[in-house]
């Protein structure tokens, strides 16, 4: 299916995705680790299961670039396990920040972290003046301010949320066993720009 002027991030939660594209690339990621696709003028792709029977969970997410008509690019990164454990991986900057450690770099200004926490653990990101956060629960539970994120659900944390504190506290509530067998809380968070009234309004 074809995709134009979109940045794309794919997470794999659970399982190997595989993905093809009209650019010439196909590989297969697995469990943490972060496919990226500058859409641009235009790309066609697909993604697969090719397991006959393990599941495949991912979060996929479509974001505005900052510039338009792009030349089509892919990028990835391979999860590491102990790089996102008990701490915050941070996976996805913005190409114009040149004072990152993120592996993957896409055109807008959007920063992606994953974590795993350990039954009890807490972790904190700071969440600057003028920036914003959306994080989803993946496996287990997570409490954020008085907040309980369980399995699936997602929150978006703006500045008026922490009460104007600018460090952001995650901490595991509830762990379930996950892929590699280990009893965890698995966030993604997504930070970014707040901009008043952008978020959604059915909510």
């Amino acid at each position: 299916h074809p995709h134009a002027n979109q940045e794309i991030v794919t997470y794999i939660v659970e399982g190997k995705l595989t993905h093809q594209d009209s650019i010439g690339t196909k590989e297969s990621l697995g469990r943490g680790s972060v496919q990226f696709m500058t859409a641009g003028t235009g790309v066609r792709h697909s993604e697969h299961n090719l397991s006959e029977d393990k599941p495949l969970r991912f979060i996929q997410t479509w974001i505005t670039p900052s510039r338009n008509n792009l030349p089509p690019n892919y990028g990835s990164s391979v999860g590491d396990e102990a790089i996102r454990w008990n701490q915050w991986q941070h996976l996805v900057s913005s190409v114009d920040n040149k004072d990152t450690k993120a592996t993957v770099q896409i055109n807008q200004d959007c920063n992606i972290y994953s974590s795993e926490l350990e039954l009890g653990k807490t972790i904190t990101l700071p969440v600057s003046e003028g920036r914003m956060a959306y994080m989803i629960a993946l496996e287990g539970s997570v409490k954020v301010g008085d907040v309980v994120l369980e399995r699936h659900d997602a929150a978006e944390i703006t500045p008026s949320s922490t009460g104007g504190n600018d460090a952001l506290e995650v901490t595991s509530v509830a762990v379930e066993k996950a892929e590699h067998c280990k009893e965890v809380a698995h966030v993604l968070l997504f930070e970014m720009q707040f901009i008043l009234n952008s978020g959604r309004g059915d909510l």
